[in-house]
């Protein structure tokens, strides 16, 4: 990775801490957590903008409802807000009626490579079987669970990374410290991100989720 994109990165993360916290307040600080699901968002080319509209979003909906005593605590409760952002901003590209065709075309793309992958799964991998098998449950209906989806897309990585070689894992998470200079448990999740992509690209195992097709 170049000194610019590096720097490009830093600035994605950065700038996402930021907004969470001026909206959530006390405590100042990211989980390892929260660090890899922006590293997810990242991967999934969302654009800043609209992640801090998703993240806007979540808080102004808590804030309206009546009596609600919750408060967003995690970044995670922002999630599905930031992919709702991140697929209307697809909608008024392409048109809401050829917006809809698409995203059943999404969902039939990734049920057929859910379904060649689970024909085809290597044997290396039979401990993807299981969560493959309810994803593929999932996506053959019309109106599908994308909560449920991204449960299981979550599960996978962990998956991957607790099935994987510990030298491996070692030796990611030294890559990412030293890209970052985060502590151990933060290079870890970020880590776990990496070594999915390089799995998924060397076995060709599909996403699950429909906002990768």
């Amino acid at each position: 990775m170049t000194e610019k994109n590096n720097k490009k990165r830093g600035e994605y993360f950065q700038s996402i801490a930021r907004h969470f916290f001026a909206l959530r307040g006390a405590p100042f600080f990211l989980s390892s957590k929260e660090l890899a699901l922006i590293a997810r968002w990242e991967e999934m080319g969302i654009p800043l903008r609209l992640v801090i509209e998703g993240m806007r979003r979540s808080f102004e909906s808590d804030r309206r409802r009546a009596g609600s005593r919750k408060k967003i605590s995690s970044l995670s409760f922002c999630h599905l807000d930031v992919l709702k952002a991140f697929d209307e901003e697809k909608e008024r590209r392409v048109g809401r009626k050829r917006y809809f065709a698409a995203r059943d075309e999404k969902r039939e793309a990734a049920e057929k490579e859910v379904e060649r992958f689970l024909k085809r799964m290597p044997p290396e991998l039979n401990y993807l079987k299981e969560p493959y098998g309810r994803a593929h449950k999932i996506l053959v209906r019309t109106h599908i669970d994308e909560e449920e989806i991204e449960k299981i897309e979550e599960e996978v990585e962990e998956l991957l990374w607790l099935h994987s070689p510990e030298e491996e894992k070692v030796k990611l998470t030294a890559e990412v410290d030293k890209e970052f200079s985060f502590k151990e448990e933060e290079a870890v999740e970020l880590a776990k991100i990496k070594l999915a992509k390089k799995l998924r690209e060397k076995h060709r195992i599909p996403h699950i989720s429909l906002y990768y097709y």
